[in-house]
């Protein structure tokens, strides 16, 4: 591959994402497969869900792949009296497309537990964003691609009010708010090399943010991770992800860096599992294991379970995919 095509690749990247992050919505929200395998899936992605973790995976996906979703994931001890520290993440997502052009759907919904100076509020963060994935080679196995999304979304928050802070987040899961429309797009570079793979990929790219009446804006900055794939036989997959810029959830700050992989057992069943830890902030460490049934040749069922360090920390999804 020409060394100055892929240098000048990485490097207008690197450029678009040198700023620093504030989001709740982060890499780990969409995929079955990707939080199977612990959140290490920027160089894997090579189905439907390429769209969200690595628009240039999509070269790899099957010519007609149909992918559709939904996860759910929470932290701390909901069932105490409202504290600041409990979220709640859920996602549904679809995609279809081909190996060229695809278009995708995404509901994001994240609930927060907050300090704030008048008390705990509870937080709510909503998105809905359609987007429609390019591709364009730039060398031999040198793939640039990108996410083009309308984002509709709104934020909102309340005094925490219940007996439990799963009462609070549910409740301010039910508020309402001005909602605007955005419009943003991610980047991603892969390079496959057969038995090995490197991405690179950047999300919200506009920083698009989101009003809250008498508050400050929720704003979608810019991401950036990096990953690793080695593909030493037919079937399995080892990978590393690592966040390249920490990430401020508002609990603090973070910066994941993610193992994991994934075998094919035979032609009807895959097998994979990860674990995950942020090398900045709270560093709990949260494991994940991953199951595929084959319904029929290229009909995939896709099942997820993570725990983290504490009892509150868990999360589980399941997605129909067909062509991979």
């Amino acid at each position: 591959m020409p060394r100055l095509a892929l240098m000048g690749a990485f490097g207008v990247i690197t450029c678009l994402a040198a700023s620093p992050a504030l989001a709740q919505q982060v890499f780990e929200s969409v995929g079955s497969r990707a939080l199977g395998m612990g959140g290490a899936f920027v160089a894997v992605a090579d189905d439907g869900t390429a769209a969200f973790w690595n628009p240039a995976g999509m070269a790899l996906s099957p010519r007609g792949n149909l992918t559709v979703e939904w996860t759910r994931f929470q932290t701390g001890n909901q069932d105490q009296p409202p504290a600041p520290g409990p979220t709640t993440r859920t996602a549904s997502f679809a995609t279809f497309g081909s190996s060229n052009f695809s278009l995708s759907y995404a509901s994001l919904q994240g609930t927060d537990l907050v300090t704030t100076p008048v008390g705990t509020m509870a937080e709510l963060l909503k998105t809905t964003q359609y987007g429609a994935t390019v591709l364009q080679a730039v060398a031999p196995g040198v793939i640039l691609g990108s996410t083009l999304k309308l984002v509709r979304g709104f934020a909102a928050s309340e005094a925490a009010v219940g007996t439990t802070g799963s009462n609070a987040l549910s409740q301010v899961s039910s508020l309402q708010g001005q909602t605007v429309t955005r419009f943003d797009f991610d980047v991603g570079l892969l390079v496959d090399m057969k038995q090995i793979r490197l991405g690179l990929a950047v999300k919200n790219l506009e920083e698009p943010s989101f009003p809250e009446p008498g508050g400050t804006p929720f704003t979608l900055h810019r991401q950036v991770r990096a990953g690793l794939a080695v593909l030493p036989t037919s079937g399995m997959t080892l990978a590393l992800d690592l966040d390249l810029e920490a990430i401020d959830l508002r609990g603090g700050l973070r910066r994941m860096i993610a193992f994991g992989g994934e075998d094919r057992l035979g032609s009807r069943f895959a097998l994979r599992g990860g674990l995950r830890w942020s090398v900045t902030g709270d560093r709990q460490l949260v494991g994940s294991a991953g199951l595929s049934v084959a319904l029929r040749p290229g009909a995939w069922i896709d099942g997820h379970y993570t725990q983290g360090g504490l009892d509150g920390d868990r999360g589980f999804g399941i997605a129909f995919r067909v062509g991979s």
